[in-house]
């Protein structure tokens, strides 16, 4: 049964669901068939090996002769059991996912469904009434909410029609209205994402894309004329000063009509520009992009479920550093590394943390053995080889040559297949820079000052201002 799709299931359990499947097993409204009780003591020795579940204690022959005590094994029959026991898991877990509090909206249109189904007139125009209202209380803007506000319509739609008085216009103008909202909304909402990720990873182009969406949806949706925004900015290639300013100000200004989870996401957008603006050379947005972080974190839109992800973990002490607010970050790192999402167990992301900070600080020996190992597969592992780089040029190590040849190898080998372009010729001009600075004498001013041109010349380039600060001290 190891490999079993229903020990899966039981072994993702918390203890206290497992106490909890044990109980909707046991109740005659939900485990209803003849093999009921074969399917609670099935349940109940799965459970007797937790947490190991070892394979020894739940071979097919051990189970087998435990949940048919005396009988002769019948090719099949264990393993119909064990589906009708995963069936039965599936409508406990679905039922606890559906009745959570999150899902109370959802709950409610169920409710108004069954409402008019039944003929329950009054009630259910007495639903609908404080579901409309209560969207009206809440005006702020989001991709849920204008769903919200298509499924009532379309409720409303269903009920007009069952009691159809052949007037009115069965509330069709108004669904199609918010749905053609929610629609266009949904669409540029995609497109982005899709777009944003394509800056990192290695994809054809959404050809599939054209907006232009109708006057009245640009009119009436603050949330799509944002959305559009960011569409023609990140289409756009590498964003432009204006380009970015103006996203930033059209945020700031609407921002008080958004909900938290539409603030949430245009913030990653603008954070993702702003870091496309740093890599395309214009530094001094390093400043503003800890600014917005440091915003955004006092305001929990940097949160989910109290708790911070890896990639956001890393960025704010990266950008910090390039500040040098060096006390910020090492705090940040400290005050934070208990809450990374999916845990933290082998402390990859606070070690990496750290040997940044240490870097940043001058503590090169500290840096060194900080850093954390990383599969050659993630991007996480050309950012430690470049710091590794820079620790070895700082320690004015030999090392420096030999590990700046193997990584440039092991790049140009594997990179083109699962990165963007513009990610690998930012480490091909870093690999470039780097060896320039390699060969260069120190007290040089004609070298430093040829240097530091090449380098403001390159529209792309990974640790730029780190390779400028280093380009400035040889002259």
């Amino acid at each position: 049964m190891s490999n079993t799709y229903l020990l899966e299931v039981i072994k993702a359990l918390l203890p206290a669901q497992r106490h909890e499947a044990a109980i909707f097993l046991s109740s005659p409204i939900f485990n209803t068939g003849n093999n009921a009780k074969d399917l609670e003591k099935l349940y109940q020795i799965i459970l007797e090996a937790a947490p190991a579940f070892s394979e020894d204690a739940l071979t097919k022959e051990t189970v087998y002769t435990k949940v048919f005590p005396g009988h002769k094994i019948v090719s099949g029959r264990l393993e119909k059991l064990m589906a009708d026991l995963n069936k039965l898991l599936r409508a406990f877990l679905l039922t606890k996912r559906y009745l959570l509090e999150s899902n109370d909206l959802q709950q409610q249109l169920d409710w108004l469904a069954w409402l008019r189904e039944q003929g329950l007139v009054d009630r259910s125009q007495q639903l609908m009434s404080k579901l409309e209202n209560q969207k009206e209380a809440d005006r702020k803007e989001s991709l849920s909410e204008y769903r919200t506000a298509w499924l009532i319509a379309e409720e409303k739609h269903e009920w007009e029609s069952i009691y159809n008085q052949a007037k009115g216009d069965l509330n069709i103008p108004t669904l199609m209205r918010r749905l053609d909202i929610f629609y266009q909304n949904y669409r540029v909402e995609l497109a982005n994402r899709y777009l944003l990720q394509q800056k990192a990873a290695h994809l054809p182009d959404l050809e599939t894309v054209k907006l232009g969406a109708k006057q009245q949806v640009y009119e009436e949706s603050i949330l799509f004329k944002i959305s559009q925004k960011v569409f023609e900015l990140l289409k756009s290639g590498l964003p432009s000063e204006k380009e970015f300013q103006d996203l930033l100000g059209m945020l700031s200004k609407e921002e008080h009509a958004l909900s938290f989870q539409a603030l949430v996401q245009y913030y990653s957008y603008l954070r993702n520009t702003c870091t496309l603006l740093i890599n395309g050379g214009h530094l001094e947005f390093t400043a503003v992009l800890h600014k917005i972080h440091k915003d955004n974190l006092g305001r929990g839109l940097l949160f989910l479920n109290g708790e911070i992800s890896p990639h956001t973990y890393v960025s704010l002490v990266q950008i910090a550093i390039r500040v040098k607010d060096n006390l910020w970050a090492r705090e940040f790192t400290e005050a934070h590394k208990k809450i990374v999402i999916g845990g933290d167990e082998d402390q990859f992301y606070y070690r990496f943390n750290l040997s940044h900070c240490f870097f940043s600080e001058g503590k090169f020996e500290e840096a060194l053995d900080s850093l954390p190992d990383a599969p050659s597969n993630t991007h996480y592992h050309r950012t430690i080889r470049r710091l590794e780089l820079k620790i070895y040029y700082e320690m004015r190590s030999d090392l420096a040559t030999y590990k700046l040849f193997a990584f440039r190898k092991f790049v140009e080998r594997t990179a083109p297949k699962t990165i963007a372009a513009d990610l690998l010729l930012m480490d091909i001009e870093f690999f470039n820079v780097f060896h320039q600075l390699l060969q260069s004498p120190l007290k040089d001013k004609v070298r430093s000052a040829k240097l530091i041109e090449r380098i403001q010349k390159k529209p792309l380039l990974s640790d730029r201002a780190w390779l400028l600060e280093k380009a400035k001290e040889l002259g």
